[in-house]
């Protein structure tokens, strides 16, 4: 699973993209990607809200706060407290933002890209062809899991670059909606 976290620091934004690797081993132990180096973490949940974290070897008592007021969800920060330094704290799931914001951030032409690495099994449009916001698109098996890709707002298919059968990377070009 990737995200991008924003860490903001008083007039400082620091911003990371994390991967979420698979876990290797039943000792508790995650592997993330924090811009494309490898971490090895291990988390306990102490009390409520205050976390015990070993961060390749080094110890961390981590305070993590939602914002009184904040919805809940993803994207909304959290206060997180690591020592006498306080960040606060946004999660965005990159696949979920794409789909969401993209209708209300994008127009004129939008490219579909592949959220993750697969292969195509299913296209389930033509060029040419109109389609509806959240219409399905195409669908790419990847882990052995199919994810149907909809369109993130209503449109016309201008271009399709994949076929059935065609192994993609994450970030490849799918479908182009105008």
């Amino acid at each position: 699973m990737k995200f991008t976290a924003r860490l903001h620091r008083g007039s400082k934004t620091l911003e990371h993209q994390v991967d979420l690797l698979p876990p290797k081993a039943a000792n508790g132990v995650r592997y993330f990607r924090v811009n494309s180096q490898a971490v090895e973490a291990q988390c306990e949940e102490i009390i409520p809200g205050v976390y015990s974290l070993l961060l390749d070897g080094r110890p961390y008592e981590v305070h993590i706060l939602r914002r009184p007021g904040d919805a809940p969800g993803l994207a909304s920060p959290y206060v997180v407290s690591v020592g006498l330094r306080r960040y606060v704290v946004e999660l965005r799931d990159l696949r979920r933002w794409r789909r969401r914001g993209s209708a209300i951030e994008m127009e004129g032409p939008q490219e579909i890209t592949a959220p993750m690495p697969g292969k195509i099994v299913r296209v389930l449009v033509a060029e040419g062809q109109e389609v509806a916001a959240n219409q399905g698109l195409l669908v790419v098996e990847a882990m052995k899991m199919q994810n149907e890709l909809r369109a993130p707002r209503a449109g016309r298919v201008d271009r399709v670059y994949t076929r059935v059968g065609t192994g993609v990377e994450a970030g490849a070009r799918l479908v182009r909606l105008v």
